[in-house]
């Protein structure tokens, strides 16, 4: 197993730990951030603190993240570490936007402008509309809300800490024959599905802005929404229902395989298996112990990836 782990002390020093035993990675492309727990040999790891950690599998970066928790045991006269981690991006969910309308605004500007938060960048995109911020609201709700209006799209992760509002210029392309294949399946999630939303208009009153969703009419599923007029969707309000109805399918089907190693996959590259061809990567799970590394990718089919 070809794992690096690595700890970062708050002046910018870093210690690379001893043997890795055992590690879980997942990403996926409704989360705004990869997390990890990483289980290590720490004989010989330095007292001091630890607040950054940077993760490296068969020679592929997939994390430089914050440190959620750090512990360490000795047993039997061996210390052993444990840590959970996110990345960077996490922090958009725990910073919040001044209320209010905003205009002309890119993701450039969103993201350059408001808060200055370490180790995140994003893709180069001028591309201006407006957004409205709820009082309350996240970092991440605006780039969600800008994202929608200028691309149609849910914004992700790439890279280790990279929002990506678009699909990368040159994704990686990976195709896995029956021989790499060590499952494939596919699943079905209904539970966030919605059947009619209802918005309110100006004065209060329902009736004008109405959807009704066909998956889950097909299922018998009955789940109403109403809620009030949507202030990011002033221009077009009718976009308010089509926006929630959009969230409600996410992850609604997916595709997978996993197979014995890693390759480097990320969000936005490309797969061929089975009956999926250049389906657009969404999901990746790595774990590993001292049986081996092993890699799930799935390919979902919603509304955000038709």
């Amino acid at each position: 197993m070809i794992a690096i782990f690595r700890l970062y002390r708050p002046d910018g020093t870093y210690f690379n730990t001893g043997e890795v035993y055992k590690f879980s990675f997942i990403k996926e492309a409704y989360t705004p951030y990869s997390y990890f727990y990483v289980t290590f040999d720490a004989d010989d790891l330095a007292d001091g603190e630890y607040t950054g950690a940077w993760f490296n599998v068969n020679y592929h970066t997939v994390s430089r993240s914050l440190i959620d928790t750090l512990k360490i045991v000795k047993e039997n006269g061996k210390k052993i570490g444990h840590v959970s981690g996110r990345s960077y991006t996490s922090l958009l969910l725990e910073n919040q936007l001044p209320p209010g309308m905003y205009s002309r605004l890119s993701i450039n500007n969103l993201v350059d402008d408001y808060f200055s938060i370490p180790n995140i960048t994003h893709e180069s995109n001028s591309d201006e509309s407006y957004i409205f911020v709820k009082k309350g609201s996240s970092m991440w709700d605006g780039v969600v809300n800008l994202a929608y209006k200028l691309t149609g799209r849910y914004p992700y992760i790439r890279s280790e800490n990279t929002i990506m509002i678009s699909d990368p210029a040159e994704p990686n392309i990976f195709t896995y024959t029956d021989d790499d294949i060590l499952s494939i399946g596919n699943e079905l999630d209904t539970r966030r599905l919605v059947s009619g939303l209802h918005m309110a208009d100006l004065e209060g009153n329902y009736g004008v802005y109405d959807l009704t969703d066909s998956e889950a009419a097909a299922r018998d599923i009955v789940r109403n929404r109403y809620f009030e007029l949507d202030r990011r969707f002033l221009y077009d309000p009718l976009q308010g229902c089509q926006f929630r109805d959009a969230i409600a399918q996410r992850k609604f089907r997916r595709k997978f395989i996993s197979y014995h190693g890693y390759n480097g996959e990320d969000l936005g590259d490309k797969a061929t298996f089975g009956d999926v061809e250049n389906g657009r990567i969404s999901a990746v799970r790595i774990t590993g112990n001292m049986s081996g590394i092993f890699t799930e990718i799935s390919v979902y089919e919603d509304s955000f990836n038709p």
